[in-house]
């Protein structure tokens, strides 16, 4: 038999590992503190069981909203479809989890182990291995998400805001600042650049190797792409600062190196510049990432 203390724990690390599962899979990051919170207000119904020792005293109407509280408390700023797909997650979750239970408690002894620990063991290692490997661009896919948001680049006190693909794929740094780059098409920024960038940016582009501009060094240079349709060298600019627009919220961007291509990024043209998600900031362990 197990105590109350240990239905308390078991219920408090099943919650845990579900909240996290759903939150892997709705690709977001959580605080610490809120995950925490989630899973003591996952536990309260198994404390009403447990104070009126009464398996049946929690309403079945009470125990289909509960997890919806759960996923509330947790998850901070989520648009309402999210809230919803959340919501069936953590249904599913919890489904697959009675029946990981009943696997191993039909097929695998445990003579040597007690039954409640083995599946205290057995469920939340599953759950996170689920959370850890099933493909995250797949249940973006499921859910809707949009990988498209919008950058704004600041560059000699002028600003650009273009519609931008948030491209995990993108892993180019330049080589001399060491800075993440974005990758935007060149007539995006015609008005943008100033006039001495702009000339020679557009004569690096047409294959000639004019001198950097006196006032510009530093700041401009090359970075080397290799992509699935060739390799070749980009001019780039060190940026001011900039800010990204991912799933609805602005975020500044880590310093960044602008390169700049004469060919199309997007042949919907849907998006004119590639941004890895590894540019936001993060802060107080809250994050996002595609």
């Amino acid at each position: 038999m197990i105590n109350a203390v240990g239905t308390l724990a078991m219920s408090y690390i099943m919650d845990w590992s579900l909240l996290r599962v759903t939150i892997v899979l709705l690709d977001r990051r959580i605080r610490l503190w809120r995950l925490v919170l989630g899973s003591v207000v996952g536990t309260l119904p198994t404390l009403w069981v447990l104070l009126t020792q009464n398996l049946y005293a929690v309403p079945w109407e009470m125990m289909m909203i509960w997890p919806a509280l759960v996923v509330i408390v947790a998850v901070e700023k989520l648009p309402w479809r999210l809230w919803i797909k959340a919501y069936v997650i953590f249904i599913a979750m919890t489904i697959l989890a009675g029946g990981i239970a009943l696997v191993v408690l039909t097929w695998i002894p445990h003579n040597w182990l007690p039954s409640w620990l083995l599946v205290g063991l057995t469920v939340p290692v599953v759950l996170w291995l689920i959370g850890r490997f099933v493909p995250h661009q797949r249940i973006r896919q499921y859910l809707g998400e949009s990988q498209h948001g919008e950058v704004r680049l600041v560059l000699a006190e002028k600003m650009l805001t273009v519609r931008c693909l948030w491209d995990s794929g993108n892993r180019m740094r330049d080589p001399v600042l060491r800075r993440p780059v974005i990758v935007l098409e060149v007539n995006q920024a015609i008005e943008w650049l100033p006039e001495n960038v702009l000339a020679w940016v557009s004569s690096f582009l047409a294959g000639k190797h004019d001198p950097v501009p006196e006032d510009w060094r530093g700041r401009l240079g090359t970075v080397r792409y290799q992509s699935i349709g060739g390799q070749g060298i980009l001019p780039v600019v060190a940026l001011d600062r900039a800010q990204g627009r991912f799933q609805g919220r602005w975020f500044p961007l880590v310093p960044v190196t602008l390169a700049l291509t004469n060919v199309n990024v997007s042949a919907d043209r849907s998006y004119f510049a590639l941004v890895s998600p590894d540019c936001i900031v993060t802060l107080n362990q809250e994050g996002v990432g595609a």
